[in-house]
Protein backbone atom coordinates (compact mmCIF):
# COMPACT_ATOMS: atom_id res chain seq x y z
CA UNK A 1 0.00 0.00 0.00
CA UNK A 2 1.40 3.39 -0.99
CA UNK A 3 1.65 6.47 1.23
CA UNK A 4 -0.98 8.22 -0.91
CA UNK A 5 -3.44 5.38 -0.36
CA UNK A 6 -2.83 5.52 3.40
CA UNK A 7 -3.44 9.26 3.40
CA UNK A 8 -6.70 8.75 1.48
CA UNK A 9 -7.74 6.11 3.99
CA UNK A 10 -7.06 8.28 7.06
CA UNK A 11 -8.77 11.24 5.40
CA UNK A 12 -11.87 9.11 4.83
CA UNK A 13 -12.01 8.28 8.54
CA UNK A 14 -11.84 11.89 9.69
CA UNK A 15 -15.22 13.17 10.93
CA UNK A 16 -16.60 16.20 9.13
CA UNK A 17 -16.95 19.58 10.88
CA UNK A 18 -20.67 19.19 11.52
CA UNK A 19 -20.03 15.79 13.07
CA UNK A 20 -17.26 17.20 15.30
CA UNK A 21 -19.49 20.09 16.42
CA UNK A 22 -22.18 17.66 17.50
CA UNK A 23 -19.64 15.62 19.44
CA UNK A 24 -18.48 18.66 21.40
CA UNK A 25 -22.05 19.80 22.10
CA UNK A 26 -22.88 16.34 23.43
CA UNK A 27 -19.69 16.32 25.47
CA UNK A 28 -20.45 19.73 27.00
CA UNK A 29 -23.92 18.54 27.96
CA UNK A 30 -22.47 15.43 29.63
CA UNK A 31 -19.98 17.51 31.64
CA UNK A 32 -22.69 19.98 32.72
CA UNK A 33 -24.79 17.05 33.85
CA UNK A 34 -21.89 15.61 35.87
CA UNK A 35 -21.12 18.98 37.47
CA UNK A 36 -24.74 19.60 38.43
CA UNK A 37 -24.77 16.39 40.42
CA UNK A 38 -21.79 17.45 42.54
CA UNK A 39 -22.61 18.87 46.04
CA UNK A 40 -19.72 21.29 45.76
CA UNK A 41 -17.85 22.72 42.79
CA UNK A 42 -15.68 20.15 41.08
CA UNK A 43 -11.93 20.80 41.44
CA UNK A 44 -10.31 21.78 38.16
CA UNK A 45 -7.96 18.76 38.18
CA UNK A 46 -10.91 16.40 38.61
CA UNK A 47 -12.98 18.25 36.00
CA UNK A 48 -10.07 18.11 33.57
CA UNK A 49 -9.78 14.35 34.10
CA UNK A 50 -13.50 13.91 33.49
CA UNK A 51 -13.35 16.04 30.36
CA UNK A 52 -10.36 14.14 29.00
CA UNK A 53 -11.88 10.74 29.67
CA UNK A 54 -15.25 11.75 28.25
CA UNK A 55 -13.64 13.27 25.18
CA UNK A 56 -11.67 10.09 24.48
CA UNK A 57 -14.72 7.87 24.95
CA UNK A 58 -17.04 10.01 22.85
CA UNK A 59 -14.49 10.53 20.07
CA UNK A 60 -13.61 6.84 19.94
CA UNK A 61 -17.27 5.88 19.73
CA UNK A 62 -18.01 8.52 17.10
CA UNK A 63 -14.96 7.69 15.01
CA UNK A 64 -15.84 4.01 15.16
CA UNK A 65 -19.41 4.69 14.07
CA UNK A 66 -18.26 7.03 11.34
CA UNK A 67 -15.68 4.56 10.09
CA UNK A 68 -18.16 1.68 10.20
CA UNK A 69 -20.25 3.47 7.58
CA UNK A 70 -17.37 3.26 5.12
CA UNK A 71 -14.97 0.52 6.19
CA UNK A 72 -15.56 -3.13 5.43
CA UNK A 73 -16.85 -4.31 2.08
CA UNK A 74 -19.68 -6.82 2.43
CA UNK A 75 -18.30 -10.22 1.46
CA UNK A 76 -21.05 -10.68 -1.13
CA UNK A 77 -20.16 -7.41 -2.85
CA UNK A 78 -16.47 -8.24 -2.49
CA UNK A 79 -16.92 -11.56 -4.26
CA UNK A 80 -18.99 -9.89 -6.99
CA UNK A 81 -16.31 -7.24 -7.69
CA UNK A 82 -13.37 -9.64 -7.30
CA UNK A 83 -10.57 -7.10 -6.65
CA UNK A 84 -7.12 -7.98 -7.98
CA UNK A 85 -5.27 -7.69 -4.65
CA UNK A 86 -5.54 -6.51 -1.04
CA UNK A 87 -4.54 -2.95 -1.96
CA UNK A 88 -7.43 -2.66 -4.38
CA UNK A 89 -9.74 -4.23 -1.81
CA UNK A 90 -8.81 -1.53 0.72
CA UNK A 91 -9.40 1.13 -1.94
CA UNK A 92 -12.91 -0.21 -2.58
CA UNK A 93 -13.64 -0.44 1.13
CA UNK A 94 -12.66 3.21 1.43
CA UNK A 95 -15.35 4.11 -1.09
CA UNK A 96 -18.20 1.82 -0.05
CA UNK A 97 -21.02 3.06 2.17
CA UNK A 98 -23.17 0.96 4.49
CA UNK A 99 -26.85 1.81 3.97
CA UNK A 100 -28.72 -0.77 6.07
CA UNK A 101 -32.25 0.43 5.26
CA UNK A 102 -35.21 -1.96 5.37
CA UNK A 103 -38.66 -1.92 3.79
CA UNK A 104 -41.19 -4.61 4.60
CA UNK A 105 -44.77 -5.59 3.85
CA UNK A 106 -46.84 -8.77 3.94
CA UNK A 107 -45.17 -10.00 0.74
CA UNK A 108 -41.57 -9.78 1.90
CA UNK A 109 -38.69 -7.74 3.29
CA UNK A 110 -36.14 -5.79 1.28
CA UNK A 111 -32.83 -4.86 2.90
CA UNK A 112 -30.59 -2.34 1.13
CA UNK A 113 -27.18 -3.28 2.49
CA UNK A 114 -24.36 -1.34 0.84
CA UNK A 115 -23.57 1.00 -2.04
CA UNK A 116 -20.41 1.60 -4.04
CA UNK A 117 -19.88 3.64 -7.18
CA UNK A 118 -18.35 6.41 -9.23
CA UNK A 119 -19.64 9.33 -11.31
CA UNK A 120 -21.64 7.18 -13.76
CA UNK A 121 -22.16 3.78 -12.15
CA UNK A 122 -23.40 2.59 -8.78
CA UNK A 123 -23.72 -0.90 -7.37
CA UNK A 124 -26.36 -1.46 -4.70
CA UNK A 125 -26.30 -4.68 -2.69
CA UNK A 126 -29.69 -5.84 -1.46
CA UNK A 127 -31.22 -8.88 0.23
CA UNK A 128 -34.82 -9.96 -0.24
CA UNK A 129 -36.69 -12.33 2.05
CA UNK A 130 -40.03 -13.75 0.91
CA UNK A 131 -42.70 -15.06 3.29
CA UNK A 132 -41.97 -18.38 4.98
CA UNK A 133 -42.72 -21.35 2.74
CA UNK A 134 -41.76 -19.51 -0.46
CA UNK A 135 -38.92 -21.01 -2.47
CA UNK A 136 -36.76 -18.63 -4.52
CA UNK A 137 -34.64 -20.86 -6.74
CA UNK A 138 -34.96 -19.42 -10.25
CA UNK A 139 -31.92 -18.66 -12.42
CA UNK A 140 -32.62 -14.94 -12.66
CA UNK A 141 -34.51 -12.35 -10.62
CA UNK A 142 -35.27 -8.68 -11.05
CA UNK A 143 -37.49 -5.87 -9.75
CA UNK A 144 -38.99 -2.95 -11.59
CA UNK A 145 -37.08 0.10 -10.41
CA UNK A 146 -37.61 3.79 -9.76
CA UNK A 147 -34.53 5.61 -8.47
CA UNK A 148 -35.04 9.32 -7.87
CA UNK A 149 -31.85 11.23 -7.04
CA UNK A 150 -32.99 14.76 -7.84
CA UNK A 151 -30.19 15.74 -10.21
CA UNK A 152 -30.94 18.78 -12.39
CA UNK A 153 -30.80 18.59 -16.17
CA UNK A 154 -31.38 15.69 -18.52
CA UNK A 155 -30.87 12.21 -17.18
CA UNK A 156 -30.61 8.93 -19.05
CA UNK A 157 -30.29 5.76 -17.03
CA UNK A 158 -30.25 2.01 -17.35
CA UNK A 159 -30.19 -0.78 -14.81
CA UNK A 160 -29.81 -4.51 -14.40
CA UNK A 161 -29.71 -7.06 -11.61
CA UNK A 162 -27.21 -9.81 -10.85
CA UNK A 163 -28.33 -12.75 -8.73
CA UNK A 164 -25.53 -13.66 -6.34
CA UNK A 165 -24.57 -17.20 -5.36
CA UNK A 166 -26.78 -18.49 -2.58
CA UNK A 167 -25.64 -20.87 0.16
CA UNK A 168 -29.16 -22.35 0.20
CA UNK A 169 -30.72 -22.17 -3.25
CA UNK A 170 -34.06 -23.57 -2.06
CA UNK A 171 -34.93 -21.16 0.73
CA UNK A 172 -36.94 -17.93 0.71
CA UNK A 173 -33.95 -15.54 0.48
CA UNK A 174 -31.95 -14.07 -2.39
CA UNK A 175 -29.18 -11.48 -2.70
CA UNK A 176 -29.00 -9.14 -5.68
CA UNK A 177 -26.62 -6.48 -6.94
CA UNK A 178 -28.39 -3.64 -8.70
CA UNK A 179 -26.24 -2.11 -11.43
CA UNK A 180 -27.42 1.44 -12.10
CA UNK A 181 -25.87 3.51 -14.90
CA UNK A 182 -26.53 7.17 -15.59
CA UNK A 183 -24.88 10.13 -17.28
CA UNK A 184 -25.87 12.32 -14.33
CA UNK A 185 -24.99 10.80 -10.95
CA UNK A 186 -23.62 12.90 -8.11
CA UNK A 187 -22.34 11.13 -5.00
CA UNK A 188 -23.80 12.44 -1.76
CA UNK A 189 -27.27 13.28 -2.99
CA UNK A 190 -30.34 11.85 -1.23
CA UNK A 191 -32.13 9.14 -3.15
CA UNK A 192 -35.53 7.50 -3.02
CA UNK A 193 -35.46 3.93 -4.28
CA UNK A 194 -38.67 2.11 -5.02
CA UNK A 195 -38.73 -1.45 -6.33
CA UNK A 196 -41.84 -3.39 -7.27
CA UNK A 197 -42.97 -6.83 -8.41
CA UNK A 198 -40.22 -9.40 -7.99
CA UNK A 199 -39.91 -11.21 -11.33
CA UNK A 200 -38.21 -14.54 -12.00
CA UNK A 201 -36.95 -16.28 -15.12
CA UNK A 202 -35.08 -19.36 -16.18
CA UNK A 203 -31.70 -19.00 -17.88
CA UNK A 204 -31.75 -16.86 -21.03
CA UNK A 205 -33.90 -16.83 -23.16
CA UNK A 206 -36.40 -17.60 -20.40
CA UNK A 207 -39.02 -14.89 -19.94
CA UNK A 208 -39.52 -12.96 -16.71
CA UNK A 209 -42.80 -13.38 -14.85
CA UNK A 210 -43.97 -11.77 -11.61
CA UNK A 211 -43.67 -14.21 -8.69
CA UNK A 212 -44.16 -11.80 -5.76
CA UNK A 213 -46.23 -8.64 -6.30
CA UNK A 214 -45.90 -5.50 -4.21
CA UNK A 215 -43.62 -2.52 -3.78
CA UNK A 216 -40.84 -1.59 -1.37
CA UNK A 217 -39.49 1.94 -0.86
CA UNK A 218 -36.38 3.15 0.95
CA UNK A 219 -34.66 6.52 1.30
CA UNK A 220 -30.97 7.11 1.91
CA UNK A 221 -28.08 9.37 1.00
CA UNK A 222 -25.63 8.23 -1.66
CA UNK A 223 -22.67 8.76 0.66
CA UNK A 224 -20.32 6.49 -1.19
CA UNK A 225 -17.03 8.08 -2.26
CA UNK A 226 -16.74 8.62 -6.00
CA UNK A 227 -14.01 6.21 -7.13
CA UNK A 228 -13.49 7.85 -10.52
CA UNK A 229 -11.00 10.40 -11.77
CA UNK A 230 -11.68 12.48 -14.88
CA UNK A 231 -9.33 13.94 -17.47
CA UNK A 232 -10.33 16.57 -20.03
CA UNK A 233 -8.99 15.44 -23.41
CA UNK A 234 -10.36 17.46 -26.39
CA UNK A 235 -8.73 15.09 -28.87
CA UNK A 236 -9.83 14.74 -32.49
CA UNK A 237 -10.66 11.27 -33.80
CA UNK A 238 -12.65 9.43 -36.46
CA UNK A 239 -15.65 7.31 -35.50
CA UNK A 240 -16.92 5.10 -38.33
CA UNK A 241 -15.47 7.61 -40.79
CA UNK A 242 -17.05 10.66 -39.14
CA UNK A 243 -15.15 13.47 -37.43
CA UNK A 244 -15.57 13.69 -33.68
CA UNK A 245 -13.86 15.01 -30.55
CA UNK A 246 -13.20 12.97 -27.45
CA UNK A 247 -13.90 15.58 -24.79
CA UNK A 248 -13.19 13.65 -21.58
CA UNK A 249 -12.41 10.26 -20.10
CA UNK A 250 -13.30 9.10 -16.60
CA UNK A 251 -11.69 6.02 -15.07
CA UNK A 252 -12.41 4.03 -11.93
CA UNK A 253 -11.92 0.38 -10.94
CA UNK A 254 -15.50 -0.41 -11.98
CA UNK A 255 -15.99 1.61 -15.16
CA UNK A 256 -14.54 3.74 -17.94
CA UNK A 257 -16.67 6.60 -19.30
CA UNK A 258 -15.91 8.48 -22.51
CA UNK A 259 -17.72 11.61 -23.68
CA UNK A 260 -17.68 12.44 -27.38
CA UNK A 261 -18.91 15.48 -29.29
CA UNK A 262 -19.70 15.49 -33.01
CA UNK A 263 -22.02 17.13 -35.50
CA UNK A 264 -22.47 13.61 -36.89
CA UNK A 265 -23.79 12.13 -33.64
CA UNK A 266 -26.82 10.47 -35.26
CA UNK A 267 -24.79 8.86 -38.06
CA UNK A 268 -22.15 7.62 -35.62
CA UNK A 269 -24.79 6.19 -33.29
CA UNK A 270 -26.49 4.32 -36.14
CA UNK A 271 -23.17 2.97 -37.43
CA UNK A 272 -22.23 1.69 -33.96
CA UNK A 273 -25.62 0.05 -33.55
CA UNK A 274 -25.39 -1.63 -36.97
CA UNK A 275 -21.92 -2.94 -36.20
CA UNK A 276 -23.09 -4.76 -33.07
CA UNK A 277 -23.80 -8.42 -33.68
CA UNK A 278 -25.14 -11.19 -31.47
CA UNK A 279 -22.14 -13.30 -30.46
CA UNK A 280 -23.63 -15.46 -27.70
CA UNK A 281 -26.67 -15.98 -25.47
CA UNK A 282 -27.74 -12.48 -24.44
CA UNK A 283 -24.39 -11.10 -25.65
CA UNK A 284 -23.67 -8.58 -28.42
CA UNK A 285 -20.39 -7.24 -29.75
CA UNK A 286 -19.22 -3.82 -28.57
CA UNK A 287 -19.98 -1.02 -31.02
CA UNK A 288 -17.59 1.32 -29.19
CA UNK A 289 -14.67 -0.94 -28.21
CA UNK A 290 -11.79 0.38 -26.16
CA UNK A 291 -8.40 -1.17 -25.43
CA UNK A 292 -6.80 -0.64 -22.03
CA UNK A 293 -3.00 -0.75 -22.07
CA UNK A 294 -1.35 -1.47 -18.71
CA UNK A 295 2.04 -0.33 -17.51
CA UNK A 296 3.36 -3.91 -17.53
CA UNK A 297 2.75 -4.21 -21.30
CA UNK A 298 -0.48 -6.24 -21.13
CA UNK A 299 -3.80 -5.05 -22.52
CA UNK A 300 -7.48 -5.91 -22.69
CA UNK A 301 -10.15 -5.00 -25.26
CA UNK A 302 -13.90 -4.72 -24.69
CA UNK A 303 -15.30 -7.11 -27.29
CA UNK A 304 -18.64 -7.75 -25.53
CA UNK A 305 -20.98 -4.83 -24.89
CA UNK A 306 -21.43 -4.07 -21.19
CA UNK A 307 -22.66 -0.77 -19.83
CA UNK A 308 -24.61 1.95 -21.58
CA UNK A 309 -24.32 4.19 -24.65
CA UNK A 310 -26.37 7.37 -24.82
CA UNK A 311 -26.54 9.70 -27.83
CA UNK A 312 -27.97 13.19 -27.28
CA UNK A 313 -28.91 14.65 -30.67
CA UNK A 314 -29.73 18.06 -29.19
CA UNK A 315 -26.26 18.58 -27.70
CA UNK A 316 -24.47 16.49 -30.35
CA UNK A 317 -22.85 14.36 -27.69
CA UNK A 318 -22.39 10.67 -26.96
CA UNK A 319 -21.78 9.23 -23.48
CA UNK A 320 -20.20 5.76 -23.46
CA UNK A 321 -20.09 3.93 -20.12
CA UNK A 322 -18.27 0.60 -19.88
CA UNK A 323 -18.58 -1.56 -16.78
CA UNK A 324 -16.03 -4.12 -15.62
CA UNK A 325 -16.50 -7.23 -13.48
CA UNK A 326 -14.00 -8.40 -12.44
CA UNK A 327 -12.88 -4.83 -11.91
CA UNK A 328 -9.87 -3.31 -13.64
CA UNK A 329 -6.52 -2.25 -12.18
CA UNK A 330 -7.14 1.45 -12.78
CA UNK A 331 -3.98 2.59 -10.98
CA UNK A 332 -1.84 0.57 -13.41
CA UNK A 333 -3.30 1.88 -16.69
CA UNK A 334 -0.77 3.46 -19.08
CA UNK A 335 -3.19 4.49 -21.84
CA UNK A 336 -6.64 3.91 -23.30
CA UNK A 337 -7.10 3.36 -27.04
CA UNK A 338 -10.40 4.38 -28.60
CA UNK A 339 -10.64 3.99 -32.38
CA UNK A 340 -7.71 6.06 -33.75
CA UNK A 341 -7.10 7.97 -30.50
CA UNK A 342 -4.66 6.90 -27.79
CA UNK A 343 -5.10 8.72 -24.50
CA UNK A 344 -2.18 8.57 -22.03
CA UNK A 345 -3.32 8.14 -18.45
CA UNK A 346 -1.38 10.01 -15.80
CA UNK A 347 -0.98 8.50 -12.36
CA UNK A 348 -3.34 11.09 -10.90
CA UNK A 349 -6.23 12.22 -13.07
CA UNK A 350 -8.01 15.43 -12.14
Amino acid sequence: MTENHLQELFKALEPQKAHKDKLFRDLAAKIDSLASRQRRPMPWRQARSVMTAALIIVCMAATTAYAAAYMGLDWKLLRFLNPADSEQEVYLENGAYVVDETAANENGTLEVKQILGDSNLIYILMDFTAPEGTVLNADRYRFQLSLLHGNPGSNSAGYDYTLLDDENANDNKISLVLTYLSDNIIAGRPVTMRVSDLEAADAYPGKFETVIPGSWETKFDMKYKDLSATRLVQQKLSLYGYEATLSSISISPISVTLKVNSENTKAISEAARNSSKEIGPNETSDGYPITIHYQDGTSETTTIFTGMNRADFLSNSITIIKTFTPIIKDKEIASVEFFDAVIPVEEHLQ
